[in-house]
């Protein structure tokens, strides 16, 4: 019984979460990246000036730093290049992944974690 209440508390929390789509932020270079912008499944980042012109690698996973899905070219890894305005919103990407990680000359400058999945993964493992 307390399973199932538990249970139930958990699928209404994330019904709340799930409507905001939250990213918790586990590493940011503001050096590389100033800022973020997520909105439901869509997130935004503005590089800094120094560079624009660089490449920024991106990996989407369902587990922290494992489990890496494929893009729709067969890679793991995503490349975006060109020239990109400055202080706009660039490099825009649309994941219903758990985890998200943006990598600048081999070293990882940016790491999101869906929000709810950070919420709902410790309960289940503790009472489940």
């Amino acid at each position: 019984m307390k399973a199932l209440i538990l249970l139930m508390a958990i699928v209404m929390m994330a019904l709340v979460y799930a409507e905001k789509n939250i990213f918790n932020v586990l590493v940011q270079d503001t050096n590389v990246v100033k800022d973020i912008r997520a909105e439901e499944e869509n997130i935004c980042i503005k590089l800094a000036i120094v560079n624009l012109a660089d490449e920024i690698t991106i990996r989407i996973s369902s587990k922290d730093k494992d489990l890496y899905r494929p893009w729709f070219n067969g890679s793991v890894d995503l490349q975006s290049k060109g020239f990109r305005g400055n202080d706009v919103w660039s490099d825009r990407l649309q994941t219903q992944a758990n985890y998200v990680e943006y990598w600048h000359k081999g070293r990882l400058v940016l790491h999101l974690q869906r929000a709810i999945y950070a919420f709902i993964t410790p309960l289940l493992q503790k009472y489940l």
